[in-house]
């Protein structure tokens, strides 16, 4: 008597387990073949920045939720492989993302297109960092630096004005400063030709005859 009652008791779960494969059997032409009726379409194209001709070098080509991707290479071109029906993404850093669906009665093998991205830029949020954990720490460790005494001997020994006039005598001149140094000649040159009393040519014999006569 103990053994119709362990059949009566499980034997409900038994046919559930049976007729679960049973079932996903019968589904499973039906899904392989709605599979089979998408077609496989290289997709291959160029990916442009605007209306320009620049291509776009590293963007992601892919379809979302699949294996199905590819990136661009650096002249922006692309090709992978794809199924009718398919929705395409485009994405690059700056540019904003695009869609590009795939007919489903699509009957070629081949899809060629040129991508246009447009550009949208991302500005990040200005970020200061400092060691110090407030501004006002950072402001007091700075007002009590210290340097040391050798630091302040080396500082005070440049800004003496002996040494200073010391450097200045035995430094070289530059080719600036030569130049200019020789500019200076050229204008003190003109300046006294200018100021150089003239000579009237036509008193000249008169003063030789008086220089012959003995007079002054």
């Amino acid at each position: 008597m103990i053994f119709p009652a362990i059949l009566h008791v499980r034997f409900p779960n038994i046919l559930k387990w049976l007729w679960l494969p049973l079932v996903l059997l019968l589904l499973a032409p039906d899904q392989a073949q709605a599979q089979s009726k998408q077609r496989v379409v290289q997709l291959s194209g160029f990916v442009a920045t605007g209306d320009s001709l620049y291509g776009v070098a590293g963007a992601g080509v892919y379809v979302p939720g699949t294996n199905r991707g590819t990136y661009t290479n650096d002249y922006g071109y692309f090709s992978m492989p794809v199924l009718a029906g398919d929705s395409v993404l485009f994405a690059a850093l700056g540019f904003k993302s695009q869609y590009l669906i795939i007919p489903e009665n699509y009957e070629r093998q081949s899809y060629s297109i040129i991508m246009q991205m447009q550009e949208d830029p991302t500005e990040l949020p200005t970020v200061e960092v400092f060691p110090w954990p407030t501004e006002r720490d950072f402001k007091e460790a700075v007002a009590n630096v210290r340097l040391p005494d050798r630091g302040n001997a080396i500082i005070t020994r440049d800004l003496d004005p002996r040494r200073l006039e010391e450097l200045a005598r035995i430094t070289p001149m530059s080719d600036a400063q030569n130049y200019r140094f020789w500019q200076n000649q050229q204008i003190q040159h003109q300046q006294n030709r200018i100021m150089a009393p003239t000579v009237n040519m036509l008193a000249i014999p008169e003063l030789l005859r008086g220089l012959i006569n003995g007079n002054k």
